[in-house]
């Protein structure tokens, strides 16, 4: 989900002040480093790095890939949240740059009764990658399909005691869309041996400091950088311990992991179903032979990314149209003039054209 864009108002004494503070963070963030070069010895012993072997380029525009990406923004109002949730997915052969008709889906949403907006905005926004990706493996017949995120939905989307019934009731809709695009998934690697991964750009688990025995909380990322090369990743392990893999059918609960580092940055995180463990070689030689040398991300995965992302003037320009209609109603005589104070941005909410 996009970040709300914020106003810089911070006085400057209190930025003194957090300037003054600068050499107490550069100490912490040294203890951190040596720490992290003791484990280096032991890690190294434990973590098995393999080779990844990239496509040959005229083998490589052969190959059909896709990938899907979902985006999503808001805006709150005086009395409702509104947002925008969207999907499409990009296909192309090799690392052709266009796609004449990506599959995509849009829509806008209002509520007023939940304590998080934005976290039913995300649902919103990845049931419909979910749905776009079911038709994309359908109907594009890629040979392999990224998604941008992982398999497994954060937790966070788990319904709490707060949530309304209707966030319960999308909740449940984003989860039958997973199920569905994985179902759409493992018969296309059955029928055609379709490949499918999730890519989760900038993970933070903490899978390999609990396989370590590490007290100090280190993300996967962290601990791996130093060890993996470019063009490097790790032998497949379990997803741990996640409470959201109790929300899935027992014939899909299984998801094997990997990283691979596809740039000077830090390893992504690779999440493959359990029908495809064999083929985690090939997945990963695909990645690795069109990610972006600087970023490291596939380029289906940017480009689909590129043509979802909500901003913030994209949002301003939505909300117009909004407030343009209602004022249609008021000059039809459907509305009154006082009704439109609902509408009305909350105090402070960022605004601009």
């Amino acid at each position: 989900m996009e970040p709300e864009e914020e106003i810089d108002t911070l006085h400057p004494q209190i930025y003194s002040f957090v300037v003054e503070k600068i050499p107490e963070a550069v100490e912490a963030y040294i203890s951190i480093a040596r720490e992290r070069e003791k484990l280096l010895g032991e890690m190294r012993e434990k973590i098995k790095t393999k080779k990844v072997e990239r496509v040959p380029p005229r083998e490589l525009s052969r190959v059909k890939i896709s990938a899907a990406d979902g985006g999503g923004n808001g805006k709150a109002l005086q009395g409702f949240y509104f947002g925008i949730c969207t999907a499409l997915s990009f296909t192309s052969m090799g690392l052709e740059e266009e796609d004449e008709s990506p599959i995509s889906a849009g829509l806008p949403v209002l509520w007023d009764d939940e304590y998080d907006p934005r976290r039913r905005v995300g649902s919103i926004r990845d049931m419909l990658m979910y749905q776009v990706s079911r038709r994309t493996i359908e109907e594009r017949l890629p040979d392999i399909f990224l998604l941008d995120g992982p398999i497994i939905p954060n937790e966070r989307y788990m319904p709490q005691e707060d949530d309304s019934e209707a966030y319960r009731q999308g909740y449940a809709e984003m989860m039958e869309a997973l199920f569905s695009m994985l179902r759409a998934a493992e018969k296309a690697y059955r029928g055609r041996r379709m490949l499918f991964a999730g890519v989760i750009k900038r993970a933070g688990s903490t899978r390999y400091q609990k396989m370590l025995g590490i007290k100090r909380h280190m993300r996967d990322p962290l601990l791996l950088n130093p060890i993996l090369s470019e063009g490097e990743r790790t032998e497949l392990i379990g997803p741990g311990e996640r409470r959201m893999l109790s929300e899935f059918p027992h014939e899909l609960k299984e998801i094997s992991v990997f990283f691979i580092k596809t740039s000077k940055l830090a390893p992504m995180r690779i999440e493959v179903p359990g029908w495809e463990k064999d083929s985690a070689d090939e997945i990963a030689s695909v990645i690795y032979s069109t990610s972006d040398p600087i970023s490291g991300v596939p380029f289906h995965i940017l480009r689909a990314d590129t043509l979802t992302r909500v901003s913030l003037p994209t949002t301003d320009l939505t909300y117009s149209r909004f407030i343009s209609r209602l004022l249609d109603k008021v000059r039809s005589g459907e509305l009154r003039e006082e009704d439109l104070d609902m509408g009305l941005l909350r105090r402070l909410e960022v605004w601009g054209l």
